[in-house]
């Protein structure tokens, strides 16, 4: 299979780069046509974009006919697919059309702001998301009021990671930064943080894995931040994070362990994140943190938390690097 993702990831780059209005927007086109494009040749069995479109639409490259070798350009997220495209792929992949006009890539969209619309964002998604977000007792009654517990519609979203439930997390996040909510805004995003690695590794995501992390980085994530400290993220190190969880769940599988196929909800999965499966993993696969302001205008407790987190997450990540197992952080660990 040719690998399209370091041209998708540049466009990508060049996308946010150029610093105007439309810059997510146009990011979000490149992820939305490279999932398309990489769920359509995986499902056909296609090693190139050149023998997709020969499959899909064979008459254009019949002898004679002129075309300008359009599935280069959507591999590499450089153009978006007309109608005629999209049918023609839906009939040879039903269901395809789906992943380009998903109600999520609207939610992820942070240049047109929620204004009072993060609940008819939450209602466009999935059943089993919206009773995630929303109280099951006033859902049978047709009303929609969000749950009172926010952990509670975290872990719920955790358990079925795709690009739906992060849709879902971003809106939750999106709220609680534009109310001024530091504490729930960081909370959400330790559980955003969560839900992007399991979705990379159980979900069509993983085929654009590097490309959606470089965006989160760039126009999700920055929102999490505190007052004085911020998530501290490298598209390398999740991609790293990513690689770590997929192998640990392939080897509980292969050990006969239930729910770890990654393969359908991910509810089994989320534990590996957790301190059920050791420290080793928790601070591995979590976020390293960042002082936002000057060590010493920073508060003496949040220093060392900041420092404490960033020495076991480097530990941790030692540890699974090195494809070990260590459920105990050493006693020279802070």
């Amino acid at each position: 299979m040719k690998f399209y993702g370091d041209v998708r990831l540049k466009q990508l780059v060049r996308h946010a780069d150029a610093g105007h209005s439309k810059s997510a927007r146009k990011a979000l086109d490149v992820l939305r046509v490279g999932l398309w494009f990489e769920e359509l040749r995986t499902q056909l069995g296609c090693a190139t974009a050149y023998g997709l479109g020969q499959v899909v639409q064979p008459h254009t490259y019949k002898k004679g006919f002129h075309h300008n070798n359009l599935w280069a350009k959507y591999a590499a997220g450089r153009h978006l697919p007309g109608s005629e495209t999209v049918r023609a792929c839906a009939k040879k992949l039903p269901g395809s059309e789906e992943l380009l006009a998903s109600p999520a890539w609207r939610a992820l969209d942070v240049t047109r702001p929620l204004e009072g619309c993060g609940d008819a964002l939450l209602r466009s998604l999935r059943p089993s998301i919206q009773s995630a977000v929303f109280d099951e007792q006033e859902l049978a009654k047709g009303r929609y009021i969000r749950r009172g517990a926010l952990g509670t519609s975290l872990r719920s979203l955790e358990g079925q990671a795709d690009l739906q439930s992060l849709a879902a997390i971003v809106v939750l996040l999106r709220d609680a930064h534009a109310n001024g909510d530091r504490s729930k805004a960081f909370t959400t995003g330790r559980s955003l943080h969560r839900t992007l690695l399991m979705a990379t590794v159980g979900s069509p995501l993983k085929f654009i894995s590097l490309e959606l992390f470089e965006f989160f980085i760039r126009d999700i994530f920055p929102m999490t931040a505190g007052k004085e400290f911020a998530m501290d993220l490298d598209r390398n190190m999740l991609n790293a994070q990513a690689g770590w969880l997929r192998r640990t769940a392939m080897q509980l599988h292969a050990a006969g362990r239930r729910g770890f196929s990654l393969v359908g909800n991910t509810r089994q999965l989320r534990r590996l994140l957790q301190l059920d499966f050791g420290f080793d993993l928790l601070y591995g696969l979590g976020p390293r943190l960042k002082l936002i302001v000057p060590a010493e205008a920073a508060c003496p407790s949040v220093c060392s938390f900041v420092a404490t987190n960033n020495a076991r997450c480097d530990w941790g990540a030692s540890v699974l690097g090195a494809g070990q197992c260590v459920r105990f952080v050493p006693d020279h660990v802070p």
